[in-house]
């Protein structure tokens, strides 16, 4: 048995009584465990460490199925699991499909809800034929190549001698991880977001990897954590949720904070305790810390810079790595404050956007002064432009500012029925507004040469993807105003395409509405055609 003390200066303190009866390993992995949770600072937490088992959960490299090491193999796991060599090689040579390994990942994270200590071992032997197959599959068929320059089409073309061979060098731990390719994409406000390209390889082993972690740490993960988690509400529904939360808690104070340059400033060392929490894997680790190392490559530049903290943007894995940099950064302490809170305490972190909301004014004044130098001891920045404490009170929604989260601003308005009653409303933040308008404009002037038809069926997906999320009843107005604003952008372009004038108001929003086919936000929000020649006729006068 493991005993934790603490001293007057709370510095957790750990003593290991005589271990005669344990297997060194059994002690040594106990040892390590504690050392590095307390490092962590979650000393008390929910998932602080006692002594750990030997066995549980194993996957044998030489023979990838599913065992479990209670004292007896247990066979109905193996059979669950469908991953007898022999059987797979086979169906493979007979182009048989493949057994699922779905199974093995439900048995990870069965075991990984069940035993929230248990450290997992021989997680490598589950990055086998079957796995890379499934991953190759799931990745999208359109998405950019890496540095190498090869496309799912290509790799497809051969694709049984490329996975064993990707196999083979996985196995004698030959695999190394290529450069990832330098790119950018517009953000809010004109700049610019750097995305790491992997290789179509890379991706393939990444997804592999990245099941088996979602498989252990979803167990783990908080319910208030939303962002790349599968079987977890988007973005839009999220919001939707704390617009309900909000209306009928009774929160008075919420803080936005914002973590500055997160992907890029993660650490890596940080990083590895957080894994070792659940992972006693040194080929399984060090294969992460392989792509956490991997140079990226500037195609403008032809430069290589060598990253020493951070992960790429546009990695498979990186979402789950975040999930698991945050969850001890953050989620884990702040449920402990909202244990130790008198009053109400409700938080949602979606990816690195987190909100806080507070009954009690004092404690979201703590929780804002202490943010700063948790973010710190996890080498991360608070981007305090960015951060407010926030008076938000439907008693006094007259005194209550807005803020800012997934998009959407939230604000108090007074009820048409009762004006002493507030109703809270969701719209389209001013910035996300006009960057989403830029882009449109970016990409109308990229692509004005391209036929009719091709313009129009990229335009349809656009605004399909902006109404679907966009779309709710607080926000017509808003919505409004941005069909509003592309209509004048396309009208724009397609008049100028040509020497003369080929489109009127009239004859314009009767093809809109018509035989184009552009969709609009909803069937509640939709206005007569002739109602919107009239607006944007005296709009334009």
């Amino acid at each position: 048995m493991v005993v934790v003390w603490i001293d007057r200066n709370d510095k957790m303190k750990e003593t290991l009584p005589n271990h005669e009866s344990l297997s060194p390993r059994t002690r040594e992995t106990s040892t390590r465990s504690f050392s590095s949770l307390s490092l962590l600072g979650l000393a008390g937490a929910k998932d602080n460490h006692d002594q750990l088992k030997e066995g549980a959960i194993g996957v044998e490299e030489s023979d990838p199925k599913i065992v479990v090491r209670d004292g007896k193999t247990d066979h109905m796991a193996k059979m669950r699991a469908g991953e007898h060599r022999n059987d797979s090689t086979h169906a493979r040579e007979k182009n048989v499909p493949i057994k699922s390994v779905s199974s093995s990942l439900i048995a990870l994270n069965q075991k990984a809800q069940r035993d929230k200590k248990y450290r997992f071992r021989n997680l490598y032997g589950l990055l086998n034929l079957q796995a890379l197959y499934e991953s190759f599959a799931s990745l999208r068929k359109n998405a950019a190549p890496g540095v190498d320059g090869v496309t799912h089409e290509d790799y497809q073309q051969n694709l049984d001698t490329n996975l064993q061979n990707l196999l083979k060098r996985l196995k004698s731990k030959s695999y190394r991880a290529p450069h990832v390719k330098r790119s950018f994409i517009p953000k809010a406000g004109g700049k610019l977001r750097p995305l790491g390209l992997p290789t179509l390889e890379d991706k393939i082993v990444q997804h592999a990897a990245s099941r088996v972690l979602e498989s252990i740490f979803e167990a783990d993960f908080s319910e208030h954590s939303y962002g790349y988690r599968k079987g977890k509400p988007g973005a839009k529904a999220v919001a939707e949720k704390l617009r309900n939360d909000l209306q009928c808690g009774t929160y008075t104070w919420v803080v936005e904070a914002d973590i500055k340059s997160f992907f890029d400033e993660m650490d890596h060392a940080w990083l590895s305790k957080m894994l070792e929490q659940r992972i006693d894997d040194k080929s399984f680790t060090g294969l992460i810390r392989k792509w956490l190392k991997a140079g990226v490559l500037d195609p403008k530049i032809n430069q290589v810079e060598n990253p020493e903290e951070g992960t790429p943007q546009g990695g498979i894995i990186s979402p789950i790595l975040a999930n698991i940099y945050l969850h001890f950064v953050l989620d884990l302490w702040i449920e402990q404050q909202a244990k130790r809170s008198k009053g109400r305490l409700q938080f949602m972190r979606y990816a690195d956007d987190v909100i806080v909301a507070f009954s009690k004014p004092y404690e979201a004044r703590a929780y804002l002064n202490q943010l700063p130098q948790r973010l710190a001891k996890f080498k991360l920045r608070l981007a305090e432009e960015k951060s407010s404490l926030v008076r938000f009170s439907k008693w006094d929604h007259k005194g209550s500012k807005k803020f800012t989260f997934l998009g959407f601003d939230f604000y108090w308005t007074p009820s048409f029925k009762n004006a002493k009653w507030a109703v809270l409303k969701m719209q389209t933040n001013k910035k996300k507004f006009r960057a989403s308008l830029l882009e449109m404009k970016e990409w109308i002037k990229e692509h004005r040469s391209m036929p009719l038809k091709m313009i129009l069926s990229s335009l349809r997906k656009k605004l399909r993807g902006y109404w679907n999320y966009y779309t709710v009843v607080t926000n017509v107005a808003r919505l409004r105003q941005y069909q509003q604003a592309v209509f004048k952008i396309i009208f724009k372009w397609l008049n100028r395409r040509s020497q003369r004038k080929s489109y009127t108001w009239g004859s314009f929003l009767t093809h809109w509405f018509g035989d184009w086919q552009i969709p609009q936000p909803a069937k509640k929000m939709q206005w007569q055609a002739k109602q919107l020649q009239t607006e944007m006729s005296l709009a334009t006068q």
